[in-house]
Parts: C-alpha cells; sequence; structure tokens
C-alpha cells in the first residue's frame, strides 16, 4: 500500500523539528542510526536541520514505491529532491544514512520527470545510486550522513580557508588543513596568491556532484563549474577533500585541485567530462 502523502510530511518534520531542538533521544525513535555514526553537538543538529529541505516549502512531484521502499519527490526551485523511507512495521521511517536524501541541482530549465528518470542519484532504490561510497575497510569510518550535509561541510571548509588565505593569515585555517609529507603553512604572500589564483570559490560556482572512491571511503571529491557565465567555453573544477578524525579537511597538494577548460557545454555534456577525462579523476 501505498504510503499517505501527509504521514512522509509529518515524519520528515518531526526529524527536522529534533534535529532543530536538539531532542536525539526522540529523534532516535523515528530514525535509524547507524552505528558508530558520530553525535552531533546542539549547534551541529541546528545546522543539521537548516540543511534539510522542507517539504511543505516544496513543489510535491510523486511518491514512487519500490518494495519496502517509498521515495517521496519534491522541487525547490531549480533543485529536484528526494527523500526516501522504508517501511517499519505499520509505518514509514526515513531510510537510514547515506541514502536517505539526495537532491539534484542545475541552473538550466528542469523537466524533473526527466531528471528523474535518467539521474542515477535520484532513483527510488538508494542500491542502485552511486553516490556514496560502499562499506570502508577498518580505519577511517565513512561519513554516513545525507550527502547534501556533507556537501554542505565540504563548501564551508573551503569557504574558510579561501578567506583566511586571501587575508594573508592562512594560520587562521590550521583547524581545517592536514598538512602531510612535510607540508607547511604558505607565507601570507603564498597564501594571498594562492587565493587569487589557485583556489575556486565554490560558493559562487555550480555544483554538480560529489565524487567517491570504495576503496578510500576517507576521500571525497567535489565537483563543480566554476566560472559560471562565460560564454564561450565551461570550466569544471575537482577538490578533494579527506576525512580525518572524524572531520573532513583540505591537505594542500599537486593532486588536491584539478581544473580542465573546455568549449561550453550543458550540465549532462560536464557530467560526462568528469566521467571520462583522466584529470578529473578523483
Amino acid at each position: 500500500m501505498e504510503p499517505e502523502r501527509a504521514l512522509l510530511e509529518k515524519t520528515w518534520a518531526e526529524v527536522r523539528d529534533c534535529f532543530a531542538e536538539y531532542r536525539l533521544d526522540d529523534l532516535r525513535k523515528i530514525l535509524d542510526v547507524p552505528e558508530g555514526m558520530p553525535v552531533p553537538n546542539r549547534a551541529q543538529a541546528k545546522e543539521f536541520a537548516a540543511a534539510l529541505p522542507d517539504l511543505t516549502r516544496a513543489k510535491f512531484l510523486k511518491i514512487v514505491v519500490v518494495g519496502d521502499v517509498a521515495a517521496y519527490y519534491a522541487q525547490a526551485g531549480s533543485e529536484v529532491i528526494v527523500v526516501r523511507f522504508h517501511r517499519s512495521g505499520p509505518g514509514w521511517k526515513p531510510h537510514p544514512a547515506p541514502h536517505t536524501l539526495s537532491s539534484y541541482s542545475t541552473d538550466e530549465d528542469i523537466d524533473a520527470e526527466s531528471l528523474i528518470a535518467r539521474e542515477a542519484s535520484l532513483r527510488p532504490v538508494p542500491g542502485d545510486s552511486a553516490e556514496a561510497p560502499a562499506t570502508p575497510p577498518a580505519g577511517e569510518p565513512q561519513d554516513a550522513r545525507p550527502e547534501v550535509e556533507i556537501r554542505r561541510d565540504l563548501v564551508a571548509v573551503f569557504r574558510r580557508i579561501r578567506d583566511a588565505f586571501a587575508a594573508g593569515r592562512p594560520e587562521r585555517a590550521s583547524a581545517d588543513l592536514l598538512l602531510v609529507d612535510g607540508a607547511t603553512l604558505p607565507s601570507p604572500d603564498e597564501a594571498m596568491a594562492m587565493a587569487k589564483d589557485r583556489l575556486p570559490d565554490l560558493v559562487r560556482s555550480q555544483f554538480l556532484k560529489l565524487g567517491w572512491r570504495a576503496d578510500k571511503p576517507q576521500l571525497a571529491g567535489y565537483y563543480a563549474e566554476t566560472k559560471v557565465g562565460t560564454f564561450n567555453k565551461s570550466t569544471v573544477s575537482l577538490v578533494v577533500f579527506v576525512r580525518h578524525e572524524g572531520r573532513w579537511k583540505f591537505a594542500p597538494g599537486p593532486a588536491a585541485i584539478a581544473t580542465v577548460e573546455g568549449p561550453k557545454v550543458s550540465r549532462d555534456g560536464l557530467l560526462k567530462l568528469i566521467d571520462t577525462d583522466p584529470r578529473l579523476a578523483l
């Protein structure tokens, strides 16, 4: 039996409220939390709540049920969202992370149904999606949160680094940097030059996708079109982040950032470029 739309919306609203009000015990009653998942502090929980979409303010598209999974589709502006639920006794619970929520945004005109049909990350059954890495080997555990939360963290980390470098105060970014192989902080002048010429502005970029490696779950690749508005060419950048001691960090180095320019193409063309150009391999 297809779940009632109102029931799924109510359940999702309770999840957002529990995070916003820091009621983690109540949250565990309606959300299956993966074993070993870090417990957020009050500020982090509030950020999670803000990052989660408000289904009551989005345009409802449809509900698709496949086996014991119900996929709730909605559109918020230029973003198509799917929130997945799984059957739990007579009711429904949000699907466990990292497949609870997926989204796809674009600056192009959206045909939501066509987008849902072709975009793997929006498929109803999370096992068909390649948006997150496989179960990691021993060592740094994978980040089991929904992709939207991971993406928010990566942008925030890189923005702090870029702002600190642009101000000539690289030491302010120390907590967000992972210095390996004898690397040291750049000088103030070097940092300002890096911010100007080397570090892309992810805040003003058009997000394309996150990339993962099953054999290295501690890595995340953030792909974006980084020179939006250029009429005759497209620029795609890959910024590589490393998960270290439970936090995402940026490790400066020759392989940390890759940028590829080419003729102007659509979003689909950029995604194909990411999948085929070895310079953008994670």
